[in-house]
């Protein structure tokens, strides 16, 4: 269709700069009774227009033929960078089969890059991530592990590399409602300090003796979760599932607990100096012996909880019957009267 188009307009241009300019001059424009160099001016505004008008359609072709050649360039450039980026993939999945330790870092390490090049892949190198841990950090038969690790009490390498990876992830790369999925896994004595796990799935995760100073746990699920001597200092768990959990000795030194939900958690001798409590549930929660000295309760429900030996100094929003002997109350103090201890 182009090509019929481009030769009817050489063939109309070639027939207006020929003998067509008298017949346009006369029938478009109207003007006839010229003669000498009246015509011949006139013939010759007329060949100039038909040659500015054909000027004109051909470069309005030649912008088209730009765009589309341009538009052509972009997909291809794109193809072969996903094609590249499907490469480095692959390439760093098998690396993290390897039986070597040195080559599995990389392996994480390459997925990470990939993850911050490709906002389109962010999310499968998290589960791809996530997973790996889910499946590598129980391995009955790792020696190092469960054996000469044991001592130095600390997360074998790889994985803790992954979780501090998935930890500093991009968070704002995150599709809606993505979870990252560590339930059941065995994370005792890893180092998430500051990290961002917001949302992730927890359930039934082995905490003991993790560093989480910091670490951003908000609406996190730990129902069941092992914590026992973990270090939470100043960790967020605003809105976080800890039903059931174990946090034996636990450092809840400011941590911020504010709606969580403790019920029936194990909080023996647990240090929650300073913590934030607003709105939690403490039903039937374990709290004997734990240190809760200017911590905030104000409207925690405190139904059926234990407090034996708890140290209550300087607590806001104790109910009146749960405060230390002989302590003043205090406007802050007055609790709602939210339960029995």
């Amino acid at each position: 269709m182009l090509a019929l188009l481009g030769v009817v307009l050489v063939a109309g241009l070639a027939w207006v700069l020929g003998p067509g300019a008298a017949w346009v001059l006369a029938h478009f424009d109207g003007v006839r009774g010229l003669a000498g160099k009246d015509l011949a001016a006139a013939l010759d505004a007329v060949r100039g227009r038909a040659l500015a008008i054909a000027t004109g359609l051909v470069a309005l072709v030649a912008v088209y033929y730009t765009a589309r050649n341009a538009d052509t360039a972009r997909r291809t450039f794109k193809l072969g960078e996903q094609g590249h980026v499907t490469d480095r993939y692959t390439k760093a999945i098998e690396q993290l089969g390897s039986d070597k330790l040195d080559i599995r870092l990389g392996g994480i390490y390459a997925l990470e890059r990939i993850a911050r090049d490709s906002a389109r892949d962010h999310s499968t190198v998290m589960e791809v991530l996530a997973a790996f841990v889910r499946e590598h950090s129980r391995d009955a038969t790792d020696e190092a592990r469960t054996a000469s690790m044991r001592h130095i009490r600390r997360l074998r390498t790889d994985l803790q590399a992954a979780v501090t990876v998935i930890g500093r992830r991009v968070a704002g790369q995150d599709p809606p409602g993505m979870r990252i999925n560590l339930a059941s896994a065995d994370l005792s004595h890893a180092d998430l300090a500051r990290a961002n796990l917001s949302g992730a799935d927890l359930t039934g995760a082995d905490l003991t003796g993790t560093d989480l100073t910091g670490t951003d746990l908000t609406g996190t699920d730990l129902a069941g979760a092992d914590l026992t001597d973990a270090n939470l200092t100043d960790a967020n768990f605003a809105a976080a599932d800890l039903v059931g959990a174990r946090l034996v000795t636990t450092n809840l030194t400011r941590a911020n607990l504010s709606h969580a939900d403790l019920s029936h958690a194990v909080l023996a001798a647990a240090d929650l100096v300073g913590a934030h409590l607003t709105d939690a549930n403490l039903t039937n929660a374990y709290l004997v012996g734990a240190r809760l000295t200017d911590a905030n309760l104000t409207n925690a429900n405190l139904v059926g909880a234990r407090l034996t030996d708890a140290v209550l100094d300087g607590v806001i929003g104790l109910p009146a019957h749960l405060r230390p002997e002989g302590e003043a109350a205090s406007p802050e103090q007055d609790g709602p009267g939210v339960g029995e201890g």
